[in-house]
């Protein structure tokens, strides 16, 4: 390969002469047969080369896609119609490749090696781009660092890791589940038996908002989602709570998971009897995969930057946002455009980490003018886009909580109002808000997730 046949980037990064070589043996022995060409494609794309045999790889490729033969010929006649044949060097070049190709068994071993000094050539790019965001003097200290973090770990994905897109695979599997159904269903179970019956689960991808008015126990159920994935499933459970600090996340679930009174714990006042029980509690809870961050001014950035950060050490389960009229919003006109940007940012989020995420929002005051007080979709604040982007629309209501005689006291209604998977109904639940937590109407050690 001559030098004029190589693209110099930006930066200056050129290939050694072991990698153009390898290069060569992979181009060369991928025109010859399409079963090279297959080898090497476990390994590398035709982005992964430089210059000239990028341009002949990709013609390869291009063949092979469209179900045509793949030989010299085939080759010389598709960078003829692309008119990048004489760019390349012609049929001379093409003939030196073949000169050079790798002999049968090793076009996987210089395919690796195309593809390790790509992946290194991608990282030596994004740091070479990452320095000149650094240096930039309108330094955006939310946004940047996370463009920065994006670049590398895209940079870092290795060419046989990249995501296929075909859906016979995933075609096979879903047909596998229905046949040879799982011992759990994907996603995250929800902590009471009716709601899971209903939901199944919540998937990834999805945003599942829980919506009620000041006070009612839209946190406490927070809490509950929050206690089913990380302490009886095991699974990484990430809680962004703007209103509460950290310790009164804490104490809630000490109250729950103990059955302690929160009073009594928040007043330092807990009777020795009930000690025992709260050292268990909190064994049970240090030992969860349970993140709770509560720091102030967070906003889309924040959650994407602590989600990418987390990813990197395996899968997340579930993610918590207490709650959404507090997190801070995007620079946009006026408040519903800013709501409406934080929904659907939210909604890409969730799609990009592949995790469920339980929004929590504030309800307006509709509802209370309302004889019966039970709220509707439409009472979500300040944006229509929330009850658009959500996925499933979780209500919470409580009569007692406006009426303290009611028959129906200790009661709660969770109201799913959306479902755009499956059934809607009203699941009822009893609230036991002195332990900060809702349990299964027929409550028992055995059921519900206390």
């Amino acid at each position: 390969m001559s030098a004029d046949q190589i693209e110099k980037p930006a930066d200056g990064w050129l290939p050694t002469p072991g990698v153009v070589a390898a290069e060569m043996a992979v181009a060369g022995a991928a025109i010859q047969s399409k079963a090279a060409l297959e080898e090497a494609a476990e390994h590398v794309t035709a982005d992964d080369f430089f210059g000239a045999t990028r341009t002949v790889y990709a013609a390869a490729c291009s063949l092979a896609d469209n179900g045509l033969p793949v030989d010299p010929a085939a080759v010389l006649d598709r960078l003829a119609a692309s008119g990048d044949l004489a760019r390349v060097g012609g049929g001379p070049y093409l003939h030196t490749l073949m000169q050079h190709a790798a002999p049968d068994g090793s076009v996987g071993y210089h395919a690796r090696r195309v593809a390790e000094d790509a992946r290194r050539r991608r990282i030596h790019l994004a740091l070479h781009r990452s320095l000149q965001i650094s240096e930039n003097e309108a330094w955006d200290d939310d946004a940047d660092p996370d463009q920065i973090r994006k670049l590398i770990d895209e940079a870092a994905v290795r060419s046989g890791d990249r995501v296929e897109f075909d859906v016979s695979g995933e075609m096979a599997a879903l047909l596998d589940d229905m046949e040879n159904p799982p011992p759990a269903p994907a996603g995250v179970v929800p902590p009471f038996q009716d709601l899971a019956h209903l939901l199944t689960s919540m998937q990834a991808g999805q945003v599942i908002v829980v919506g009620a008015r000041p006070s009612v126990g839209k946190s406490t159920l927070a809490v509950d989602f929050m206690r089913k994935a990380a302490i009886r499933d095991g699974q990484l459970a990430v809680m962004f709570t703007l209103e509460m600090r950290r310790r009164e996340v804490l104490q809630r679930m000490a109250s729950a998971e103990a059955g302690v009174s929160l009073h009594a714990i928040r007043a330092n006042a807990v009777v020795e009897q009930d000690l025992e029980r709260l050292v268990d509690a909190a064994a049970r809870i240090s030992g969860a995969p349970l993140i709770i961050d509560d720091r102030s001014g967070c906003g889309l950035e924040h959650v994407r930057s602590t989600l990418r950060s987390l990813s990197r050490r395996g899968p997340i389960g579930l993610v918590v946002i207490d709650y959404l009229q507090l997190m801070s919003p995007p620079k946009v006109p006026n408040r519903e455009q800013e709501v409406a940007a934080l929904s659907r940012g939210l909604k890409l989020l969730a799609g990009e980490f592949e995790v469920p995420i339980v929004l929590l929002s504030q309800l307006n005051r509709e509802a209370e003018k309302r004889q019966d007080r039970r709220p509707q979709p439409s009472d979500l604040r300040e944006s229509g886009a929330v009850e658009q982007d959500a996925d499933v629309i979780i209500l919470l209501h409580r009569e007692d909580a406006y009426d303290r005689e009611s028959a129906r006291a200790g009661e709660a209604d969770l109201i799913v109002a959306k479902n755009r998977n499956g059934p809607t109904g009203t699941i009822t639940v009893a609230h036991q808000l002195h332990y900060s937590r809702f349990v299964d109407m027929a409550w028992s050690p055995t059921r519900g997730i206390s």
